[in-house]
C-alpha cells in the first residue's frame, strides 16, 4: 500500500512538471542552458583535472609517501589508517565530489573496506576553498567573513574526524602494487572520468530544472532562496545576493548550504559510490549535523 502511494506520489509530481514544462516552455529551456554553462564554466574545470590527478597520484604511489610523512600525525591526532590518511588529504585539496570518486576505486581495488570507506566519506567533504572564497566574497563584500565562513565549514569536518577517532578503521598496510605505465594509466583514468562527469552533468542539470520548478511554485523570496539551496547549494548562495535579509542572516543560511552541500552534490556521490554499494545513510546524517552545527557557531560567532 504503502509503495503503491509512494509511486502515484511521484506520477503526480513527474506529471506536474509536464505541465510547467509546456507553460514556461523557454524558462526551462534557459535553464538547461545555463545549466551547461555553469558545468563547463565552474565544475568541469576543477573536477576533470583533480580526478585524473587523483588516478595519477595513487597510481604512482602518493599513499606510500603520505604513510612516512603526514600519516603519523593524522594517526596521533584522528587514528586514521594509513589509506584514511592518504584520503584526508587528497580531499582536502581535490574537494567533493573527487573525495566519493577516490573512495569508490580504493574499494574497487579492495584497498579499504566499504564500513571504513562510508564514515571517511561522511567527513572529507570539502567544497572547493577557491570556489567558496570567491563565492563569500562575491555575497558578502568582505575577506574576513569569507574566511571566516571557510574555517567554519573546514573545522567542522576535521571535528567529526575527532569525534570518529574511536571508529575502529581497519589498520591495513598499504599494499605493493605494480605502477602502471603512464599511457594506460591516462587512458583508463580518461574512460572512468568520462562516465562520472557525465553523470555529474546530468544531476546538475536535474536538480537545476527542479530548482526552476520551485520557484514557479514558490514566490516567497526566503522560502524560495531556502528551497533552492537545500536543493543545490550554488543556486541557494546566489539567491542570497538578492534577497532581502540580514547580512548575519544571510552568513547562517550561506554556512547551512555549504555545509549541508545540497541534494544535487549528495545525488552525485551517491550515483558515485552505489557503484560499490558503500552505504550513504552516515554520509547523509554527518551532513544534516554540520549544517545545524555551521549554522549555530555561526550565529555565535560575531
Amino acid at each position: 500500500m504503502k509503495k503503491s502511494l509512494k509511486e502515484q506520489e511521484i506520477i503526480f509530481i513527474i506529471l506536474l512538471f509536464i505541465v510547467l514544462l509546456f507553460k514556461k516552455n523557454m524558462v526551462f529551456k534557459t535553464c538547461i542552458l545555463q545549466g551547461c554553462f555553469i558545468f563547463f564554466e565552474n565544475v568541469f574545470p576543477f573536477l576533470f583535472p583533480m580526478f585524473l590527478i587523483n588516478d595519477l597520484l595513487m597510481n604512482y604511489h602518493f599513499d606510500v609517501f603520505i604513510t612516512y610523512t603526514i600519516h603519523p600525525l593524522l594517526k596521533k591526532l584522528f587514528h586514521f589508517s594509513p589509506i584514511v590518511s592518504s584520503i584526508f588529504i587528497l580531499s582536502l585539496f581535490s574537494g567533493t565530489p573527487t573525495n566519493a570518486y577516490l573512495i569508490t576505486n580504493l574499494v574497487k581495488q579492495k584497498a579499504l573496506s566499504k564500513k571504513d570507506a562510508c564514515i571517511t566519506l561522511s567527513y572529507s567533504f570539502f567544497l572547493n576553498p577557491l570556489f567558496l572564497y570567491s563565492t563569500f566574497l562575491m555575497l558578502f563584500q568582505s575577506t574576513w567573513i569569507s574566511i571566516k565562513l571557510i574555517g567554519i565549514t573546514y573545522g567542522l569536518n576535521f571535528l567529526f574526524a575527532f569525534f570518529f577517532r574511536f571508529y575502529p578503521y581497519e589498520q591495513t598496510t598499504i599494499q605493493k602494487r605494480e605502477s602502471q605505465k603512464f599511457s594506460l594509466c591516462l587512458t583508463n583514468s580518461l574512460k572512468k572520468t568520462s562516465n562520472t562527469l557525465l553523470l555529474v552533468l546530468g544531476t546538475i542539470l536535474f536538480y537545476l530544472f527542479v530548482c526552476e520548478a520551485f520557484s514557479i511554485l514558490f514566490k516567497n523570496s526566503i522560502v524560495n532562496c531556502i528551497g533552492n539551496g537545500i536543493l543545490e547549494a550554488t543556486g541557494g548562495l546566489f539567491k542570497l545576493k538578492t534577497l532581502n535579509f540580514s547580512m548575519k542572516g544571510k552568513e547562517i543560511l550561506a554556512l547551512f548550504f555549504v555545509s549541508f552541500g545540497g541534494f544535487s552534490i549528495h545525488s552525485q556521490i551517491k550515483n558515485i559510490i552505489d557503484e560499490e554499494e558503500i552505504s550513504y545513510r552516515p554520509f547523509l546524517i554527518v551532513r544534516c549535523l554540520h549544517a545545524f552545527l555551521a549554522a549555530l557557531i555561526g550565529l555565535i560567532i560575531p
